[in-house]
Formats: structure tokens, sequence, C-alpha cells
């Protein structure tokens, strides 16, 4: 807990990222890998590639409460984000964002709607970077599961392995895409009951950025990683025994599927130099 508490005290780094840290960057990921092993859920041991590591650095951002008087929040946040604890489908009430706001701003409303309209275009500007990275993942992802197929001695081990990895990226881009609408939706209960309480034109640039950040979220509905609720709901079954068989008979995003052995690799990828 000490741990977790440290770790969500420290300052955020640039661009959403988590600042670099013993405690953020090993401590807590080896825990959470373990208590997730423990509880059936998808925990890889594989290194991660430079990919995967950006885009749990973006991920971040959504993950965590969006005001950093939300402590209590950040620290539990910080916990389920490392898979410490399990994820419940939903953290905190739809106020919460709001009952921080007024705690740390005090009553002038000005400060309140740029804070509002800061918030809401900083996750606009950049869901496209989390798209970017979360598709060169997903391509990875494909081409390590058609690697298995040529792979001439394969150890069931390393297919296991590859495969709860898929699942883990699979889930970690749904969840990003399920908070990063809760989030929008916290915004705008905090933005209609700051119009209710002190209506003004200053309500006119945090309206703006929501608007943007409605119209982007959506860009992320094309990728190709099911739901949060299905992923969720997934994790409860064991995944200790997954195997390429077991693997190709599962839907996504939560184990992924194996193309048949005659299947050609994905363009622009050469699984072998001759």
């Amino acid at each position: 807990m000490l741990a977790a508490v440290l770790g969500a005290c420290a300052p955020r780094g640039d661009f959403g990222r988590p600042a670099p840290s013993v405690i953020g960057d090993r401590i807590l990921p080896f825990a959470g890998r373990a208590f997730a092993q423990t509880r059936d859920e998808p925990a890889s041991w594989s290194i991660l590639t430079e990919d995967e590591r950006e885009l749990r650095a973006r991920a971040y951002r959504f993950l965590m409460p969006a005001h950093e008087w939300q402590v209590s929040d950040r620290i539990l946040a910080d916990l389920i984000r490392h898979r410490v604890t399990p994820a419940p489908l939903r953290l905190g009430q739809r106020r919460s964002y709001w009952d921080a706001l007024i705690f740390s701003q005090g009553v002038s409303p000005a400060p309140l709607f740029r804070r509002i309209a800061q918030d809401a275009e900083q996750d606009r500007a950049l869901i496209p970077l989390v798209r970017e990275v979360a598709e060169r993942v997903l391509a990875a992802d494909e081409a390590r599961l058609r690697f298995l197929l040529h792979v001439q001695v394969l150890v069931e081990s390393q297919a296991e392995q590859a495969a709860l990895r898929v699942a883990e990226n699979r889930c970690l881009i749904a969840w990003v895409r399920s908070e990063a609408r809760e989030r929008a939706l916290r915004y705008r209960y905090a933005l209609e009951r700051l119009a209710i309480e002190a209506p003004q034109r200053s309500a006119i640039e945090p309206e703006r950025a929501l608007a943007a950040l409605d119209a982007t979220i959506p860009t992320l509905d094309t990728l190709p990683v099911g739901e949060l609720g299905a992923c969720a709901e997934a994790i409860r079954t064991p995944h200790h025994r997954l195997t390429p068989a077991s693997a190709a008979a599962s839907p996504r995003p939560e184990a992924p599927s194996i193309p048949a052995r005659d299947a050609p690799p994905p363009e622009g990828v050469m699984l072998f130099k001759r």
C-alpha cells in the first residue's frame, strides 16, 4: 500500500505519461503481474516491446482520475492500473471530478470553466497518439501470432505467453477507450453543474472543447478489440492453461485467434530472411 501511495503522489510526466520511477516502472508492474496471475487473469511475463511500453504510458492519463485532488481515487486507480487489485468496470462516481474541481479552485467560476476546457482539450489531443500506437501494437500482435506458426520448435509456454500478451494489449486498449468516454461524461457533468450555478460566457470555451472531444473519441471505435465489458467478463475465466488451440477457439479481445498454418505473413512483415 505504501508503494501505491508513493506512486500515486509522484509527479506526472509530459504528454499525459507517468514520470519515471522505480516504484512505477519496476515494483508495481511486477506485483501487478503476480497478483493478476493468481486471479487467473491474462498476465504475460514476456518482455514489452517499445510500442507496448508506449501504449501503457499513453494509457496512464485515461486510467487515472482527471483531477489531482482526487487523492484517494488516484491511489486506488494506480493499484488497478498496475493490476495489483482487480479492476471494476467503473472507478468512482461521475460527480467525483466535479467535487474535486470545486474543492480545489474555490468560488470563482472562471478558473473552473478554464480547467474543464483544458482537461477536455488535453484528452482530445492525446487520443490520436493513443490510436496511432495502438494500431502499431495490434499489427505487431498479428505478426506475433503468425510467427508462432512458422517456428520449427515451439515450446508450449512460449505460445501461451504470446497469447496472454495479445490478450493484455487488447483489453488495455478497450479499457482506455471506455475510460475516455467516461471522462468526457464527467467533464460534461461538471460543466452542466457549473453552468447552472454560474451561467456566463466563460462556458463557451469548455463547451467547444467537449464537443471536439466527443467528436474525437469515436475514432477509437474502429480498433478491433471489442468492448470492455466482454473483456472484464473473460478475465474471470482461467487462462493458465491457454494454448494455441484454445486461443484459436476464443473470441477477441480476451484471447487471440491464431491463423491457419498456410496463412501468408502480414503485409510488410518478413518472418524469415531467405
